[in-house]
């Protein structure tokens, strides 16, 4: 372009002269299809002014399948002209998308705002045009063009309302919504027509139980389902697709995990609350992280039993301590299992526990032990006055003993416990953090 400039080094002064450019414009020259790829990787508010590079690039941008709109471009506080630019700006956009134009993705994030100094309620500007009004329009408009992936980040507005629309589309096949960050949302979709959704990220939102029927029932091949910061109804129509689920700091009555989803291949559990459980027999699940507390009262099977062909495990429940640590006696073999990660309730039981799961995993490579206070010589919860020798003569292909201390005072006590001579492993590499 003519504007463009190539600096030519003067070779007895050294400095720097520019010159212009006046070679061929290979930017321009490139096909649509490998500059559609290059404003597919941009912000839309970037891929709008690439309109003004030239006449070749001038309605380019209405045909870019990827959008990715964030109301942090247009404003860092809060000030209702700022916020009907941003507005306006994703409106007109969307309007003048091509007709042809079929979306891959479409990244909404609304975030950093404080609607609450505008309008009645803060639901609505001067202007009678609210970003709840907005919204419901962008979602509207991008299932309209068989969007594909659709990610929704409207974490500060707490009377934000979810469209019919986002829950009736051929073509979605991710779903990412986040709601207000400070209190959930009730979400009531009454008809739900997703045949080709595979993952769903639910954030902040609460879903009853019909309504969470219709969600079930209306995505037939769902794959990935998470969960966080959310509320919702027991799930009592099985997900025969799923192979994924995740749940933080989330609430539900009741899971039955292994009728519920029976071709589970990964499970994660941070921060939960279940009033009633069941693991039992999960043999497709291979990777499964439980980081929740669980009352043996509300536990429904066997829990070591029930990851018996997991290859990584991580269990970081305090209540689950006193049924793990009798459950260890009678647990079969974990004969596929490479990495174990324990966590918090280590510190109030015996090692004698670590030492009996030990002699169940004969593959066991990786072994991470948080806050690492096995080791007390004083358990307080079984009043036991020594420490007991852990036994590491089962763990042929031990390669990683990875120990994060909640404190320095008990790292040489860590030390001596993984030494290679008291674990007769001359291959292992010991890593100790204080955290």
């Amino acid at each position: 372009m003519a504007r463009m400039q190539v600096v030519r080094q003067n070779a007895s002064s050294l400095e720097s002269v520019p010159v212009p450019y006046t070679g061929p414009d290979r930017l321009t020259e490139l096909p649509d299809a490998l500059r559609l790829k290059i404003l597919t990787s941009l912000r839309a508010k970037e891929v709008a002014q690439t309109c003004v590079l030239s006449k070749q690039w001038r309605n380019l941008w209405a045909s870019v399948p990827c959008l990715d709109f964030d109301s942090k471009e247009f404003f860092s506080q809060f000030s209702e002209e700022s916020h009907q630019r941003f507005i306006k700006f994703v409106t007109s956009f969307l309007l003048s998308i091509d007709e042809a134009t079929n979306l891959d993705t479409f990244h909404l994030c609304c975030t950093g705002w404080n609607p609450f100094f505008s309008g009645a309620g803060g639901n609505y500007f001067s202007d009678g045009t609210g970003i709840s009004y907005a919204a419901c329009m962008w979602i509207t408009l991008a299932v309209k063009h068989k969007i594909k992936k659709l990610r929704l980040d409207l974490s500060d507005y707490n009377w934000l309302r979810v469209p019919n629309s986002l829950f009736v589309s051929a073509s979605l096949e991710e779903l990412f919504l986040r709601l207000f960050a400070n209190n959930s949302v009730e979400v009531k979709p009454e008809l739900v027509f997703l045949p080709k959704l595979k993952s769903l990220h639910l954030c902040f939102i609460d879903i009853s139980g019909d309504h969470m029927k219709n969600i079930i029932n209306g995505c037939p091949v769902l794959e990935s389902l998470s969960v966080d910061s959310c509320e919702i109804a027991a799930i009592d129509v099985p997900l025969n697709n799923l192979k994924r689920l995740s749940m933080s700091d989330a609430y539900t009555v009741y899971l039955d995990i292994p009728r519920m989803f029976p071709r589970l291949e990964y499970l994660n559990l941070d921060g939960v609350t279940i009033d009633r459980i069941s693991f039992n027999k999960m043999p497709k699940v291979t990777e499964a992280s439980i980081m929740c507390d669980i009352e043996k009262k509300n536990l429904k099977c066997d829990v070591l039993a029930s990851f018996v062909n997991v290859e990584v495990l991580e269990f970081r429940c305090y209540y689950l301590m006193n049924v793990l640590e009798k459950a260890v006696q009678n647990s079969p073999r974990f004969d596929k299992l490479r990495r174990l990660t324990l966590g918090y309730y280590c510190m109030i039981c015996a090692s004698g526990f670590l030492s009996s799961l030990l002699e169940h995993t004969p593959k066991l490579e990786t072994l991470t032990l948080l806050d690492g206070g096995f080791c007390r010589a004083v358990n307080e919860d079984h009043g036991q006055n020594s420490r007991e020798k852990i036994e590491w003569s089962h763990c042929k292909c031990l390669k990683k003993v990875e120990i994060l201390a909640a404190a320095s005072i008990r790292v040489p006590q860590l030390k001596e416990l993984v030494k290679p001579s008291t674990m007769g492993l001359n291959k292992v590499s010991i890593i100790v953090s204080i955290r």
